[in-house]
């Protein structure tokens, strides 16, 4: 129900409307599942694609250290069949230097990129050590092979050339140890890939079956929930008096954003010879606590009933005993209750908050306005009675908000003017009317209720016999339009 009859109405402190809950499905369970697994993907991926980066990396420096030896073995084994054969044609230093260089840098950059820190000194010895070996060494030597410097300078050629591959086999002994360590590595981020993703989907798989078992048991709870309130609200909806003067349609209509009994009420009590109560009520809430509601409201309206003549007295009265026995400092109730008198054809009626009750006359409409705020909000809080005259023929239209708070696909609610509208040029006949205005409300909303709707449709008739052979209907079976007095 809608607490927007008397403006907003504030919350008490420690209201439960403010506590969150909700039941955590399977389905989130998936989901928090699917999220951990795209971003333990990504991470995956990220750690293996910079490890297969590296191994790359290494790879290439790998293959520039076999080229760059292989033109250093190429230079030294030329000079030296050159030495020894005294033919120039072996002589290839100054045609594969530029290669040496640029096998030299190839060399270097891919160092760099793999991230090997520890190489450095050892490429730079194996650079001036060449730089050395072919301007001490091989470019003499090819200038004067005979010279009186050659026996020194094959000497040094020794020393050089042993020097170099010591570095060629400490380089490449690096290079494996990397190569084999960025292929463990991949290996590794493979392995713990496949077991965390074991680990996720065996972990995510038992909370999703604690999770369906846990919504599976809130269900069954909350079904039965529902069958105990229906079962009571069927019992407050029915189990009004049957009147010979009053014909009566009653309706009810459930809302579809709810799987929930709601907490609507209506009630018609025969209080003495002449008087009758009327009485239409939305207590807030859904479920037990509602329906439980409910019948707090009908049994005590009908007490206090016999007690005050005065409506108002009867809601100040009411107001004060539900705000001491509610445990939910958050709950409200709307109410109408009128009293009619066939001694004067009156109705002495007192709302609590609760707009929608209107009396049809031969062909207009009259809106009875509230005379007080809604239940349960304040104690001290003050009613007042208006009495409406009755004449015969005339139609009693009481409903809950949620005739006048029916929204169509737009969200426009229908108003009070669409429902005198409707009211005015309804069927003549009470149950018929009552069914008309469901119809008209469930097609006017597309067939979706926010909330709950409970019509009672009374039309006044002449008593045409004497009150001590009236009869109670206290036990008379529910339905959703019944007439009265009809026999």
């Amino acid at each position: 129900m809608s607490a927007s009859a008397f403006g907003r109405v504030g919350r008490r402190p420690g209201s439960r409307l403010d506590r969150g809950g909700g039941t955590f499905t399977a389905g989130t369970v998936l989901a928090i599942a699917l999220v951990v697994s795209i971003v333990g993907s990504i991470v995956t991926y990220v750690s293996v694609r910079g490890a297969f980066a590296q191994h790359v990396y290494v790879d290439q420096a790998q293959s520039s250290l076999a080229s760059l030896y292989l033109l250093q073995l190429e230079q030294d084994t030329g000079l030296r069949g050159f030495l020894s054969s005294g033919q120039r044609l072996y002589l290839n230093t100054t045609s594969t230097e530029p290669d040496f260089n640029d096998a030299w840098q190839t060399l270097r950059v891919a160092s760099q990129r793999a991230q090997l820190q520890v190489d450095n000194l050892l490429l730079a010895d194996l650079l001036r050590t060449h730089e050395r070996w072919l301007s001490q060494v091989a470019i003499p030597l090819e200038a004067r092979p005979n010279g009186p410097d050659q026996l020194d300078g094959l000497k040094l050629d020794k020393t050089l050339t042993d020097r170099m591959r010591d570095d060629f086999q400490r380089l490449q002994t690096l290079y494996t140890s990397q190569a084999q360590a960025a292929s463990d590595r991949i290996q590794d981020l493979l392995r713990r890939a496949a077991i965390s993703t074991a680990a996720l989907m065996l972990l995510f798989g038992c909370a999703a079956i604690v999770a369906d078992l846990y919504r599976s048991r809130t269900q069954a709870a909350l079904e039965r929930e529902r069958t105990v309130a229906d079962t009571l609200q069927r019992a407050f909806l029915s189990g009004w008096d049957a009147l010979p003067y009053l014909h009566v349609g009653t309706a009810y209509l459930s809302s579809t954003r709810e799987a929930t009994i709601g907490g609507d009420l209506f009630d018609i009590h025969r209080i003495d010879d002449h008087r009758s109560l009327l009485l239409v009520a939305d207590v807030s809430g859904k479920g037990l606590d509602a329906a439980v509601g409910t019948a707090q409201v009908k049994y005590s309206i009908r007490t206090l009933v016999e007690d005050y003549l005065d409506p108002a007295a009867v809601l100040g009265k009411f107001n004060r005993t539900y705000i001491r026995s509610q445990r939910d400092p958050s709950a409200f109730v709307s109410v109408f209750v009128g009293i009619f008198d066939d001694r004067d054809w009156s109705l002495r009626y007192a709302s609590a908050g609760h707009s929608p009750a209107y009396v049809r006359r031969e062909d207009w409409v009259e809106q009875l306005p509230v005379t007080g705020p809604l239940l349960g909000i304040v104690d001290d809080a003050t009613f007042a009675s208006v009495t409406v005259a009755i004449s015969a023929g005339d139609t009693i239209v009481l409903a809950t908000d949620g005739l006048t708070e029916a929204r169509d696909s737009a969200g426009v609610l229908v108003d009070d003017d669409g429902v005198i509208r409707w009211i005015r040029d309804g069927e003549r006949e009470p149950e018929h009317l009552a069914a008309e205005l469901i119809s008209k409300v469930t097609r006017f909303a597309g067939g979706r209720i926010n909330d709950d709707l409970a019509l009672l449709v009374i039309t006044v008739d002449r008593p045409t016999v004497p009150p001590s052979s009236w009869k109670s209907a206290f036990d008379m079976p529910s339905s959703a339009s019944t007439r009265t007095g009809d026999g």
